[in-house]
């Protein structure tokens, strides 16, 4: 009979490495478990990490939230605000047009009461002060440049007469007359004044006394062809005018009255007449 083999275990017997495999799974199994709760633990880390980041992620949602809200009001607000200083614009500038048309009419008004206080309503020559004082202005001038000027003294004649037979409507009409037909001899460079009822006078600027002795025999030609009806008759005009140069540094006063002398010569030489002062005129004045 057929031993067995030296080292052979009987049937049923377990070999040795048995317990030691069930002892190496246990091992195993170990360091898997321990792996895990390593990961687990890593895990949790990681997902205390996503809930912190979670979270910061929710507040700072709520913070742009809350930013884009109050972006959106500031928003609303600086439009409303755009709005409000757009109105306000146009307030203001239609503010500034009606104060500039105020400032307008008040110029206008002021030039108007300025025209009305120097000029004559009837003739439309100068006041008797506006006239003096470009009178001197135009003396001053004549002065420096040495130039030469010469100024006509006027008076219509029986102007009195007009105004007693045929009313003020009338004298108030030949004044107008008077006054349109100087202004249409004129040349823009002269001076007329109204020094007070019927006397007037006109400064011819640049103009030597025998050039103001032709202008002056024109305003008489011209006065004298002014003629108009009435209820109480014809009316005709005509006027005198005495005619004077300036001297070279002779006062206005000086050069007034010596055409004044001038024209108290026409008058009482028959009127309707230009008369020309000349040193003769005052020699006759002095004998007379």
């Amino acid at each position: 009979m057929t031993r067995p083999a030296t080292g052979s275990q009987p049937p049923g017997a377990q070999p040795h490495m048995q317990g030691k495999s069930r002892f190496s799974l246990y091992a195993t199994e170990e360091a898997v478990l321990e792996k895990s709760d390593v990961m687990l633990s890593r895990l949790a880390e990681v997902a205390g990490g996503v809930q912190d980041l979670a979270e910061a992620y929710r507040r700072s949602y709520r913070e742009q939230r809350q930013l884009v809200r109050m972006s959106d009001r500031m928003q609303s607000d600086l439009q409303n605000a755009v709005q409000r200083l757009a109105e306000q614009a146009r307030e203001l500038q239609e503010l500034n047009e009606k104060l500039s048309e105020e400032i307008q009419h008040r110029a206008a008004l002021e030039a108007e009461l300025r025209r009305i206080a120097e000029t004559d309503v009837l003739t439309g020559a100068l006041s008797r002060r506006r006239f003096i004082e470009l009178a001197q202005s135009e003396w001053a001038r004549q002065k420096e440049t040495g130039s030469a000027a010469c100024l006509l003294m006027l008076d219509l004649d029986r102007f009195k007469r007009i105004n007693d037979l045929h009313g003020h409507a009338a004298g108030d009409r030949a004044l107008e007359s008077f006054g349109a037909a100087c202004r249409a001899e004129l040349r823009s460079l002269d001076l007329m004044g109204r020094l007070g009822g019927e006397e007037f006078a006109i400064i011819l600027p640049d103009t030597r006394v025998e050039a103001g002795r032709e202008m002056a025999e024109k305003l008489r030609a011209a006065i004298a062809a002014i003629s108009f009806r009435t209820d109480k008759g014809a009316v005709s005009l005509s006027v005198s005018i005495g005619a004077a140069q300036g001297e070279p540094g002779e006062a206005l006063e000086d050069t007034m009255c010596r055409a004044d002398r001038a024209l108290y010569r026409a008058k009482s030489a028959g009127r309707d007449r230009v008369q020309i002062f000349t040193p003769e005129l005052l020699e006759r004045e002095v004998a007379a």
